[in-house]
């Protein structure tokens, strides 16, 4: 399949399936209180949704880029889009908090085949700055998902109430699941397609682990990817019940935080065209950095300052506009440095360490109390700082050792 095929056919395609597998992340946010009411949970209890479902993502990944190496990238996408469906069916009628917990968890299973595999057709079809730009493109799908589903779900739990978040869900996996049944087509041809067996897998794995550029990207990725994971776990608590936001305020606010996303990943894509890629994840990673520093200035009152919501939005948004920067740079120039029959695993294994650290940074976030917004400003600064960390060892010391993974 040509580049040109891609580009007009399959990214809309792979656009949605990102867009779906994001917006259930969070959907359901807006409906914690009465989650936790009509279940007979805690809050904290409840906030466990976003883990859970990040986890289960984490560790399906590892499972699922490498089936897509072998049975090819169409058959793993249908799949995983129908137990996506079928799990938030589930967790729509789930009559008890563990049940919806483990609806979550098998959700995330089926979701994460669309981020996965659409990564792994783009690097089957782009190489270098296309892919680069074409990662873009899914980049503003991870960014618009999570932050437009608070909107959505707070609309759906005003007109009905929270089980209706999953049966909106349930349905977007299911249209989706239909059109890609009948217009995307197979990028991995039979020739190019490997064993899924698990001993080869672990070999594959471990190959991947030991390319200094490959895992350098990912931890970036993963760090950058931090502090939108920390602000959508505890924003709900530090601006409606600690700083009186109203619910529909927060769905508008949340929502616009895309906004910052896309110039940053569209800026990234323009620059591609005349700058080195690896000056742009680096640029990226210092405005990220900044805006960490912020939100924990704020939280610790520095300058007689008590952070407002316009600070804690402030600042995020300038972490989110770094992020924009840096994440398909990264994704792409992961993949890069593996060949095409790799690229399901090597796309599996840099979402696991992506999804992995989200779990780690939203679990964290979820059992503090969030009294002042000072515990997301210790959240930001340390994803944020690490991922300026590591974008300078990737371009002072990674890059000047030549790749040795798959």
């Amino acid at each position: 399949m040509s580049n040109a095929v891609v580009r007009a056919t399959s990214m809309p395609l792979l656009f949605a399936m990102m867009f779906a597998s994001q917006l259930a992340t969070t959907i359901f946010l807006p409906g914690l209180p009465g989650i936790a009411h009509d279940l007979a949970s805690s809050l904290t209890a409840a906030q466990m949704m976003l883990p859970a479902y990040l986890g289960s993502f984490a560790i399906a990944q590892l499972f699922v880029g490498p089936l897509s190496d072998g049975f090819g990238r169409r058959r793993v996408i249908i799949g995983g889009l129908g137990l996506f469906s079928l799990a938030s069916l589930a967790a729509a009628l789930a009559p008890s908090i563990e049940l919806l917990l483990a609806a979550r968890a098998v959700q995330a299973s089926g979701a994460c085949a669309t981020m996965v595999v659409a990564r792994a057709i783009i690097r089957d079809t782009a190489h270098g700055v296309a892919a680069a730009r074409a990662m873009s493109a899914l980049a503003i799908a991870m960014a618009v998902g999570p932050s437009a589903a608070p909107l959505i779900g707070g609309q759906l739990v005003t007109w009905f109430d929270w089980r209706a978040t999953f049966y909106f869900t349930c349905l977007i996996s299911a249209v989706t699941a239909v059109a890609v049944i009948r217009h995307l087509e197979e990028t991995l041809p039979p020739e190019q397609r490997r064993s899924a067996r698990v001993s080869e897998q672990i070999v594959t794995y471990l190959r991947l682990f030991v390319n200094p550029v490959f895992v350098g990207y990912s931890l970036t990725v993963a760090f950058a990817s931090g502090a939108m994971q920390a602000f959508l776990t505890a924003s709900p608590i530090v601006l409606i019940l600690r700083m009186e936001m109203p619910p529909a305020t927060y769905g508008i606010c949340v929502m616009a935080m895309p906004v910052v996303y896309m110039v940053g990943s569209f800026f990234a894509s323009w620059l591609t065209l005349w700058a080195p890629i690896d000056r742009i994840v680096l640029a990226g990673g210092f405005v990220s950095a900044s805006g960490g520093l912020m939100q924990l200035a704020f939280g610790l009152g520095i300058g007689g300052i008590d952070a407002a919501p316009a600070h804690v939005l402030g600042a995020f948004a300038i972490s989110n506009l770094g992020t924009g920067l840096m994440l398909a740079c990264c994704y792409a120039q992961a993949l890069n440095t593996v060949t095409p029959s790799y690229a399901g695993a090597a796309s599996a294994l840099s979402g696991f360490i992506h999804m992995g650290w989200a779990f780690i940074l939203t679990f964290a976030v979820a059992t503090v109390a969030h009294e002042t917004s000072l515990p997301l400003g210790v959240a930001q600064m340390t994803t944020t700082g690490l991922s300026l960390m590591t974008a300078l060892l990737l371009v002072f010391v990674f890059r000047r050792y030549p790749s040795t993974g798959a």
